[in-house]
This record gives structure tokens, sequence and C-alpha cells, in this order.
């Protein structure tokens, strides 16, 4: 199983996807695909697993990766 957390004020919320040969992988594998790119175009950091540690991202996503986080700006800083 695999990711994205999404960090934002109203808490963590989790999407997950698999990567089987199915229909709804395909379609769970877009919508990922979809929630990465409007967050990035909203500003907010991407960070990608690596090991035991996050890095930032910002390479075209890519369903076989265990584990992206989403960190959206803080408002009113």
């Amino acid at each position: 199983m695999h990711r994205i957390i999404v960090a934002n004020r109203r808490g963590h919320q989790v999407v997950e996807w698999e990567t089987t040969d199915t229909e709804e992988a395909r379609a769970s594998i877009a919508e990922a695909e979809r929630i990465l790119r409007e967050a990035r175009d909203k500003g907010c950091a991407v960070s990608r697993k690596v090991g035991d540690r996050h890095v930032l991202d910002n390479q075209p996503f890519d369903p076989a990766v265990e584990e992206y986080q989403i960190i959206e700006p803080i408002a009113g800083g």
C-alpha cells in the first residue's frame, strides 16, 4: 500500500493506492497524481520517503513511491 499524507489545518488526511493492475488501482493512482499536482500548484511543499527519511521532492508523481507528504503553507505566518 502506498500513501499520501496531507498535513493541513484540518489535521492529517491520508490517501492510499495500490499498484496492482486493476481498474480500481488505476483510478486511485490517477486520483493520487491529481492531488499531488494540485498541491504543488497551490504552493504546498511535497516530500517523498527515501529509505527511512523524507526529502523535498519536485519530480513527477511516481506510483511506486511508498509515501508522499504534502505540507500546506501556514496562513497568517
